[in-house]
C-alpha cells in the first residue's frame, strides 16, 4: 500500500511538473503562428518601401517549426531609383526560440546574395554550432541566434518584465557571418501614435556598427509595445544619407489583445 501510494504521488508530481512547464512556456510566449506585422518605410517624406513580418508554421525534417519570414521592399519613385527585395527567414524551435535554419536573400539592383546557416544547439553541452555556406562550422554560443530570429526570441524574452532605466539585454546573434553580440538598452517610457490610435511604447537603443550606414552607435531606435505582444511599433534609423523611419500599418493575428487609444 505505501508503495502503491508513493507510486501515485510520485506520478502526480510528474504531472504537475509538465503541466507547469507547459503554463511557463506559454506564459513566455509573445507570438503566435499566423501573426503578421506590416510597416511603411519613409526616407524623410518620401514613403520609400514596405516591409512585412510574418510567423508561418513549416516543417523541418519531420519537426514541426517556426517559419519566420521578411520581406522588404522598395516601392514608387524609390524603386525607381533604387530596387530593393530583400527576404531573410528563419526557422526556430517552437518551444525555446532557438534557430535551426536561416535564410538570406538579398536582392538590391544588380546585387544578389543567397546565404544559409543551420544551427545545432544540442549536440555539444557548452556551446552551439553555425554552419555558414558561407564560412563552414563556426563555434558560437550556446541558443545562438540569427538577426531574424533574435526579435522573436527577444519579445518572448521580455513578456512580463519591468525594465531599469538604461538596462542593457543582450542577444548573442551570428549575423552576416560574424558573431554579434545585439546590445540593446532601455530607454524609457514614450506615447506613440498610430493610424490606429496612440499607445504606450517601451523605447531601446539597439547598438548599431559605425561605418558606412551609422555615424554613432546610438543611431537607432525602436519603439515597442509596453503589453506581452512586445512588437515594434516603429523603428527610427540615422543615417549618414539622412533619417529613415519604419511604422507599423497593419496588424493579425496577435497572440493578446493591444490597446490603442
Amino acid at each position: 500500500m505505501f508503495k502503491n501510494a508513493l507510486y501515485k504521488g510520485l506520478i502526480t508530481l510528474l504531472v504537475l511538473t509538465i503541466c507547469l512547464s507547459k503554463l511557463m512556456a506559454q506564459q513566455n510566449k509573445a507570438f503566435k503562428i499566423g501573426e503578421q506585422l506590416k510597416y511603411q518605410i519613409h526616407y524623410g517624406f518620401i514613403r520609400g518601401g514596405e516591409a512585412i513580418l510574418t510567423v508561418r508554421e513549416s516543417v523541418l525534417e519531420g519537426k514541426t517549426v517556426n517559419n519566420l519570414y521578411l520581406n522588404a521592399v522598395t516601392v514608387g519613385l524609390a524603386s525607381v531609383l533604387y530596387q530593393v527585395n530583400d527576404t531573410y527567414q528563419s526557422f526556430t524551435d517552437i518551444e525555446t526560440n532557438w534557430p535551426y535554419r536561416s535564410i538570406r536573400d538579398i536582392k538590391e539592383n544588380s546585387y544578389k546574395h543567397y546565404s544559409t546557416q543551420t544551427f545545432d544547439h544540442w549536440s555539444r553541452n557548452d556551446s552551439s554550432i553555425c554552419n555558414s555556406s558561407i564560412t563552414g562550422n563556426i563555434v558560437v554560443v550556446k541558443g545562438c541566434q540569427d538577426i531574424l530570429s533574435s526579435v522573436y526570441y527577444l519579445r518572448s524574452m521580455m513578456v512580463n518584465r519591468k525594465p531599469k532605466p538604461d538596462e542593457q539585454f543582450i542577444v548573442q546573434t551570428y549575423f552576416t557571418d560574424e558573431k554579434y553580440p545585439l546590445v540593446i538598452r532601455f530607454k524609457g517610457y514614450e506615447k506613440i501614435k498610430t493610424k490606429y490610435g496612440t499607445i504606450e511604447c517601451q523605447k531601446y537603443m539597439p547598438e548599431v556598427i559605425t561605418g558606412r550606414v551609422f555615424q554613432s552607435k546610438d543611431d537607432m531606435s525602436v519603439w515597442f509595445s509596453n503589453d506581452n505582444n512586445f512588437i515594434p511599433i516603429r523603428i527610427k534609423l540615422e543615417m549618414y544619407v539622412g533619417a529613415v523611419s519604419c511604422d507599423l500599418i497593419d496588424y493579425k493575428e496577435l497572440l493578446y489583445p493591444i490597446v490603442f487609444k
